[in-house]
């Protein structure tokens, strides 16, 4: 039975550009990254997210906030890939990253690849070409 990929997105999809790139760094038999996968299939994490406080704060740390997302991550078919690597797109907003990130490794057990395209330049974000990270390797120091 083939091997289909699922990548996890919040905010926005993978262009058809980006697809492309991720899927020849992580499918077939010269990826980068071997996976087993024979395809991606691109998957809407519900965004129904907490707002913060008057100040900007969040009443939780990073930790309880991972606990509150990971229903949106089970709605979005999560639990299928317990045991297994996923990929996750990383959205605009890096606190919320390492949130769902968390969340991912919670409930898969692994850390996800990540399609990473918002960068810090000289203290601003900004938008670049996708390259694909391997968390799960970064966590065990390979």
């Amino acid at each position: 039975m083939p091997l289909i990929l699922p990548c996890f997105y919040l905010d926005e999809p993978l262009s058809e550009s980006e697809l492309q790139f991720v899927t020849n760094t992580l499918v077939g038999h010269w990826a980068k990254f071997r996976t087993g996968a024979t395809a991606i299939e691109q998957r809407r994490v519900p965004g129904v997210l907490p707002v913060p406080d008057l100040d900007g704060m969040y009443a939780a740390g990073r930790e309880q906030r991972a606990e509150g997302v990971r229903a949106n991550l089970r709605h979005a078919g999560i639990r299928a890939y317990n045991g297994h690597q996923v990929l996750w797109v990383m959205p605009r907003d890096m606190d919320w990253d390492a949130v769902f990130q968390f969340a991912i490794r919670e409930e898969t057990g692994y850390g996800p690849f990540v399609a990473q395209r918002w960068f810090v330049e000289n203290g601003i974000l900004v938008r670049s070409s996708v390259r694909v990270v391997n968390t799960e390797m970064l966590l065990r120091g390979l």
